[in-house]
């Protein structure tokens, strides 16, 4: 018996413990006003209308809390809250109650007694014992744009016309005490009344004005302290003399003006400063259109110049060629066909360039063009100078009077005895070759072009659309491109060390790398055909500079642009990559 009656009370207590868990505050605060716990019920119910707001049952409930309490106004506000929440007032017991209650409560406060006459302190105390800190006053001002203390004296029909006439801009409440309250009580006595009426009303940028014998103030969120200040000292005169109404209706109206200027001055400014921001970047825009332009137009002599030459060695081509015979002169003639229609495309296509890509376009096939009329030359002259007639045999300088050199495989070829002048190395993986088998090719990195001599199997990455990869050695635990690495000299050591193995493809770095970790992209003195650089390397040529090229007026170094692509092949021009483009 004694363990039941121990369950019976543990589960009682567990059911009253799961009761309070899920009461809600509704039912909290209903189950406190039966029990004459008002306070609590108040608090509870207005929980409840902050969780939700639309529960026109909570207010009407609310204000039987309020009303055992005898704030009769939050009573009344309630009731409204209510009324406006469910017009069927079906939250009521009966529909009379809800016009019942209306009338009752409006008929009590209708029947206080307004706030006697007496001290600013006991004024202050009075105006805001009633509520949460408006009461009765802001009760009436729910109803009504004035309210007028009793013993002081003020047009309140013309103050009603003035709220009246401001409305469409504003809206605008009188509070007159009969007192000589200081503009601190005044002003904090306005701030009560405006946040008591916005949730009920949406006073929102009005304006509560409060006023007594001694002061007038203003609350509102539409102008600050020092405006308000300022319109306040203005009317004071007025005050002074006892022409409320006049000093009142002056203030409210210069409050509404002062606020249509703020924000018209806020309006002109936003426009202002945004028509300063589409300034600057059609400003910008302008600038860097007139910079291109620039860029284009400077560009345009040096082509316009270059196109001079090819055609100047075309004619050459044309004269000479039946200087030589057989395999020479097909040669040549290949060589011409190709200059010559590379020539009329990057013609047609410079009078309407208009961009760097465009001009990009043409410097590459104006390169092309006047790489194949060098080879020609080099044929013509080679056949005059008595050199072999077969047209497989490698191009070579012979202006020294060098005899032409049969080409082995290039890990045989006896570097030494080659001539300076006819040897280079490919920039990009380091492999020694003539300089005919060589094609200058333009790098773009970091918004600077560099022209270098490519082999042909990195000229055809580049034909592919690819960054090619840079010889780099690891020194120190940091990569330098091959011709900055200690001891090494590509004419005797880019065989032996690991070429086609899997350490010579290990070596192999994009050019991001080796720009972000060493190299600047300049062309410092020293480098390229004529030397090394801080002692290492030297004594080749990767340089599109080299007086091979010079020679036959390779002043710019050619693109790898093929000639055959379709005219819309947009993209082929100026690859991206992560380490820059290619041109």
């Amino acid at each position: 018996m004694t363990n039941l009656r121990r369950t019976a009370a543990l589960c009682a207590c567990f059911c009253l413990i799961a009761g309070i868990c899920l009461a809600d505050s509704f039912s909290d605060g209903r189950s406190l006003y039966k029990l004459g716990d008002y306070s609590g019920a108040a608090a509870k119910l207005e929980q409840a209308t902050r969780e939700n707001p639309k529960n026109a049952e909570a207010w009407w409930q609310l204000n039987f809390a309020y009303n055992k309490l005898k704030r009769y106004a939050d009573a009344l506000q309630a009731v409204n809250k209510a009324g406006q929440l469910d017009p069927t007032h079906g939250f009521a017991s009966d529909p009379s109650k809800y016009q019942e209650t209306l009338n009752r409560l409006q008929s009590l406060l209708g029947a206080s007694s307004p706030v006697s006459s007496g001290s600013s302190s006991s004024s202050s105390r009075r105006t805001s014992s009633r509520g949460t800190g408006g009461g009765d006053i802001a009760a009436q001002l729910m109803k009504d744009d004035v309210y007028v203390q009793s013993g002081i004296q003020v047009d309140v029909e013309r103050l009603r016309q003035v709220a009246a006439d401001l409305r469409p801009q504003a809206l605008v409440k009188f509070v007159i005490f009969n007192s000589k309250s200081n503009s601190s009580r005044l002003s904090a006595e306005a701030d009560r009344i405006r946040k008591y009426l916005d949730p009920a009303i949406q006073i929102g940028d009005g304006y509560v004005i409060a006023a007594s014998r001694s002061a007038v103030a203003v609350s509102s969120r539409a102008l600050n302290k020092s405006k308000l200040k300022a319109l306040t000292a203005q009317v004071a005169p007025k005050m002074e003399a006892e022409d409320y109404t006049g000093g009142l209706e002056l203030l409210a109206r210069g409050l509404v003006q002062t606020q249509q200027v703020q924000a018209k001055n806020t309006k002109m400014s936003l426009v202002l400063i945004l028509g300063l921001i589409a300034g600057v970047v059609v400003l910008i825009v302008v600038l860097k259109s007139a910079a291109k332009a620039r860029v284009v137009a400077a560009r345009r002599t040096p082509l316009e110049h270059l196109k001079s030459e090819i055609i100047s060695d075309l004619n050459y081509l044309d004269t000479s060629m039946s200087l030589v015979s057989g395999g020479d002169a097909a040669r040549v003639r290949q060589l011409r066909v190709s200059a010559g229609s590379r020539l009329d495309e990057a013609a047609r296509l410079l009078p309407r360039a208009k961009t760097e890509t465009d001009m990009n376009r043409v410097q590459s096939l104006l390169d092309q063009a006047q790489t194949d009329t060098s080879n020609g030359r080099l044929v013509i002259d080679r056949g005059i100078g008595g050199g072999t007639s077969d047209a497989t045999q490698p191009l070579s300088n012979t202006a020294a009077g060098v005899s032409p050199i049969a080409q082995a495989t290039a890990e045989q070829t006896n570097w030494s005895s080659i001539p300076q002048n006819e040897k280079g190395v490919c920039f990009f993986c380091s492999r020694p070759s003539l300089m005919n088998e060589l094609s200058p090719v333009t790098v773009n990195l970091n918004n600077q072009n560099q022209k270098v001599l490519a082999c042909a199997d990195d000229l055809n990455t580049i034909r592919t659309g690819q960054m090619p990869q840079i010889r780099a050695f690891n020194q120190g635990g940091q990569y330098v491109p091959w011709y900055a690495a200690q001891n090494y000299d590509p004419y005797n050591d880019y065989y032996s060390r690991g070429y086609n193995s899997r350490d010579f493809m290990g070596d192999m770095i994009t050019l991001s790398v080796i720009d972000s970790m060493f190299w600047n992209w300049q062309h410092p003195q020293g480098w390229g055909w004529g030397g090394g650089y801080g002692g290492y390397g030297g004594g080749y040529a990767f340089y599109a500079d080299h007086n091979y090229y010079r020679d036959y007026n390779h002043e710019q170094a050619a693109g790898y642009g093929d000639f055959n692509q379709p005219a819309d092949a947009a993209g082929t021009d100026f690859l991206q990559s992560t380490g820059g483009d290619i041109s």
